[in-house]
């Protein structure tokens, strides 16, 4: 396995520091060979009542204890940056080292004030009058060798434990800089997965508006979507106090639009600024463009607030800001692109191209599910077969252009005139099926009949030419009356419309049984 740079750093460091230790211990010895310090020994011998030997030996002891705590916190925080080399989450380890080093530092303050106590407290003049008989045998010198050297080595321990300490220190902040990409990845990978499982446009944007609140905190903003035509700009979502106040507005008003790129203003003067924030001009605002297939899709809009506005940021801040937000409206684009093609290819599965109704495989979905509807809740339901009179002949007389001209009008007409609710199909060529949910069979011959009426008041124009009026045939049944399942109430409808066509078109005819079998009966001429 490929040693880690820090981890090479830090030992090759450490093989220095040992080598000038090694250096000083033998420096050290020799002193102790040619220094002479009898002098130095008579003059603390005869000064023995100021003090002065219980001080040198008080500051002796000290520097043997500090130097301790810093050899042993040098030491201790060696291993664990070996340690944080080979792991990833030592957040716990990184405050027990601070908690350790608080801990050191009061040792530390006890054993000056330990030191000080002892100073006034402790009598050394045997020591001194002792090291003094002594001097022949070199014990001043090794004693002031030693303090030399113990003074090196608590130099060298000190800058060694400050210099870990700094490390250790940046280590935490990669660590909680790694934690929180770690966290923003998790969020957006969680966002990617939830985005790909809504079953809407709109359950998108609230997901969407949602993870942005989390990845930019006290922020706002909005998500803005552009329209089909490719004119208008429209505001679908937004979350906080956003800065946009029209809820729309044209592509050439944002900048970010017309570059097709990420675009972020401060507050200096000279810079540039979105037509569609007005006076609204919030230091750090983002405008994203949302692209996926090569298309604009929208807009994403991110505002650090006017409380955070004022917040200088540092550049690696700012740049996370931006990667995360692209990051968001890359995923958010190419959620709502798929979904968009999704209800684009649903759309082209249940509509009739040509006039936009629902065509026959919806038809029969959907009775039979308003059935088990009317039957559970005891309601009627209502069924009418409708069939352009003449159509034939009109399309051999003004072309199939003319005709399909006719169709888109009057698909046109009864979307408009029947509820939402209602379910308008074009079953086949020029006939067309609309079920009526909770509908008695009076209701039904009066939406008939005044469908028939408004018909005939159709103006369809072809090629700048008014087409002659056009007039309907209907047959209507009803659930329970004259049938219980689709396809008897299908047939019912069916056989009423042709009743209808065969005593002269333009006309209502309703279903009846009699004597098991499905008979046209009451006609309701218009």
């Amino acid at each position: 396995m490929k040693e880690q740079p820090n981890s090479f750093h830090t030992k090759n460091r450490f093989r220095v520091d040992l080598v000038i230790m090694t250096f000083i211990a033998l420096v050290s010895v020799v002193l102790v060979s040619l220094l002479d310090t009898g002098s130095l020994a008579e003059w603390i011998a005869d000064h023995k009542q100021t003090k002065i030997d219980e001080i040198i030996f008080c500051g002796i002891g000290l520097l043997v204890v500090v130097g301790l705590f810093a050899l042993r916190r040098s030491f201790s925080m060696s291993r664990f940056l070996e340690r944080y080399n080979k792991a990833v989450e030592l957040s716990p380890e990184i405050s027990r080292v601070k908690e350790a080093q608080k801990r050191d530092l009061y040792a530390v303050g006890l054993s000056v004030a330990v030191s000080i106590v002892l100073v006034f407290c402790f009598d050394t003049d045997s020591i001194a009058e002792w090291i003094a008989q002594h001097k022949n045998s070199k014990i001043d010198e090794t004693i002031v060798t030693g303090v030399i050297l113990l003074a090196g080595l608590l130099f060298f321990s000190i800058r060694r434990w400050f210099e870990l300490t700094e490390q250790v220190f940046r280590y935490d902040e990669l660590h909680r800089k790694a934690t929180k990409l770690n966290r923003e990845i998790t969020l957006l990978s969680e966002l990617g997965e939830s985005l790909q499982s809504c079953l809407s446009i709109e359950e998108a944007h609230h997901l969407i508006i949602g993870s942005a609140q989390v990845l930019f905190p006290g922020s706002s903003g909005a998500v803005c979507i552009m329209a089909s035509s490719r004119d208008v700009v429209e505001i679908v979502a937004t979350w906080g106090d956003s800065a946009l106040g029209d809820s729309h507005f044209e592509p050439k008003d944002c900048l970010a639009l017309r570059r097709g790129r990420l675009y972020r203003f401060d507050s200096e003067p000279a810079s540039l600024s979105c037509v569609h924030l007005g006076d609204h001009r919030v230091s750090g605002s983002m405008c994203v463009p949302m692209m996926a297939h090569g298309e604009m899709i929208g807009l994403l809009f991110v505002s650090p607030g006017q409380d955070n506005a004022s917040k200088p940021l540092a550049t690696e801040q700012i740049n996370s800001d931006e990667r995360l937000a692209r990051t968001l409206a890359e995923q958010s684009a190419l959620a709502m692109a798929n979904l968009n093609m999704r209800d684009a290819l649903k759309a082209q599965s249940i509509r009739d191209p040509l006039t936009g109704l629902f065509n026959r495989r919806y038809m029969e979905e959907s009775f039979d599910r308003e059935l088990r509807h009317a039957e559970r809740k005891q309601f009627k339901l209502g069924i009418l077969m409708i069939d352009v009179d003449h159509f034939k002949n009109l399309n051999d007389t003004f072309g199939h252009e003319a005709g399909d001209a006719v169709l888109r009008s009057f698909g046109t007409l009864l979307k408009d005139f029947f509820r939402a609710e209602d379910i308008v199909c074009r079953y086949g060529g020029e006939e067309f099926t609309v079920i009526l949910p909770e509908t008695t069979l009076e209701a039904a011959i009066k939406r008939a009949s005044a469908l028939c009426v408004a018909t005939k008041q159709l103006v369809v124009q072809h090629r700048r030419e008014v087409l002659r009026p056009v007039t309907i045939s209907i047959g209507v049944a009803i659930l329970g009356e004259h049938g219980t399942t689709t396809a008897s109430l299908l047939s019912a409808a069916d056989s009423a419309l042709y009743q209808a066509k065969e005593q002269g078109r333009d006309r209502v005819i309703t279903a009846d049984t009699r004597d098991g079998l499905m008979k046209p009966s009451a006609v309701h001429s218009v």
